[in-house]
């Protein structure tokens, strides 16, 4: 097989979560593998875990391919032996000599040099400024709207508007600022209407009698409309827009997730760039297809990578197929631990090796051209698509 070699390309993250240092020591060390795994992030973020059946979930991350490959990989990064018990103590040592060291230094190990921060999860919110001195590399902020929904609705409808939009155009004047992003798969889903305003407002009064309560009845219109006024803002302003699509924690709708409900909207706004973030995940191919028709719809192939590794070979050739590969952006969706990060570059970097060799030995593209696909996905398609430098600033 042909020899294309990533090894020192650099990476920047699209989609990742922060956290704080102190929060990240305080936590039981015992559990980290456990929260690492997609099963583990999940039951951290949806409202809907019950803390009870959190020891079944480290039980099951002893079964878990992605939680062993972890564990034997961190145990050489960390030199002992690739025992669970092994690998917590080394890790949990390295975290309380020098949290931000560890992971600076794993970060550095595959060359992740930026991150795009979404400050939707967790809340209250962490700033980039704040995220970036315990990451050590550059930390840009993807500014999301359902929270400023939470903190403004109980304000009469006009009221609301107004509260959101100027949110927007906030976010915008800060220069760290590079996306906006809604998570409405989560809420109401992502077949969005276009209420008219009038529709929408009768639809606010109706969701406070009913206690904000997320139903496609009353909520929806509100928010489809909100989302709606957040795009046309983000295109005043240049900036791209990260939509959530595809499945996700136990809150998601997933009825109505897919990348052919979101259709519609794409095609409304086909002038302006948008993310669908996490690839339309378990629906890849129909993700594929909208991409592939829609010049300004890209592919962000988090949660695919780390946690659907065992198939990203088959979805990279699958997406670098069907669509221009200057709209595939990596990133890892770290939720939990510094780790995922890490992995996550290690498993994009070794799956882009492989897939894209076989492709230079079909005769599909030059030894040059797929290194240049490989760096692009890694790094350059979201560094142009954002207009940032991965240079800490």
């Amino acid at each position: 097989m042909s020899d294309v070699n990533l090894a020192d390309a650099e990476v920047v993250d699209d989609h990742v979560h922060p956290y704080r240092v102190a929060d990240l020591v305080a936590r039981d060390p015992g559990g980290f593998e456990a929260r690492c795994t997609f099963l583990g992030t999940c039951f951290m973020s949806s409202s809907r875990s019950d803390p009870k059946t959190w020891a079944r979930v480290e039980e099951l991350s002893d079964s878990s391919i992605f939680a062993l490959t972890l564990r034997r990989w961190l145990a050489g990064y960390l030199g002992c032996e690739p025992t669970k018990e092994a690998v917590a103590a080394a890790r949990a040592e390295a975290l309380r000599a020098d949290a931000v060291g560890y992971t600076t230094g794993l970060l550095a190990d595959e060359h992740v040099v930026g991150v795009l921060s979404d400050e939707g999860y967790p809340q209250p919110p962490i700033p980039a400024e704040e995220f970036e001195k315990d990451l050590g590399v550059a930390v840009h902020r993807v500014a999301r709207l359902e929270p400023w929904i939470v903190e403004h609705r109980e304000e009469p409808f006009d009221d609301l508007v107004s509260a959101v939009e100027e949110e927007v155009e906030k976010a915008a004047g800060d220069p760290r600022c590079v996306a906006f992003k809604s998570i409405i798969a989560y809420r109401t889903g992502l077949d969005v209407g276009d209420p008219a305003p009038g529709e929408a407002a009768d639809a606010h009064a109706r969701w406070r009698r009913d206690g904000w309560r997320e139903s496609r009845e009353h909520a929806k219109p509100v928010r489809d409309f909100l989302l709606r006024r957040t795009m046309a803002a983000a295109k005043r302003n240049d900036r791209p827009v990260h939509i959530h699509c595809g499945g996700g924690d136990a809150d998601i709708q997933l009825g109505h997730a897919r990348p052919q409900d979101l259709f519609p909207l794409l095609v409304d706004h086909a002038h302006q760039p948008i993310v669908l973030i996490h690839g339309g995940d378990p629906w890849v191919p129909e993700a594929g297809y909208v991409a592939s028709v829609l010049p300004n719809v890209y592919l962000d192939l988090s949660a695919l990578i780390p946690w659907a590794w065992s198939w990203i070979d088959w979805v990279l050739e699958t997406l670098i197929g069907m669509v221009p590969t200057t709209k595939l952006l990596y990133g890892s969706d770290e939720a939990s631990e510094p780790e995922v990060f890490w992995v996550g570059a290690r498993i994009a970097r070794k799956a882009l090796d492989r897939t894209l060799a076989g492709m230079v030995d079909r005769d599909l593209l030059t030894p040059d051209e797929a290194e240049k696909v490989g760096r692009d996905v890694l790094a350059g398609n979201t560094q142009r698509l954002h207009g940032i430098s991965a240079a800490p600033s």
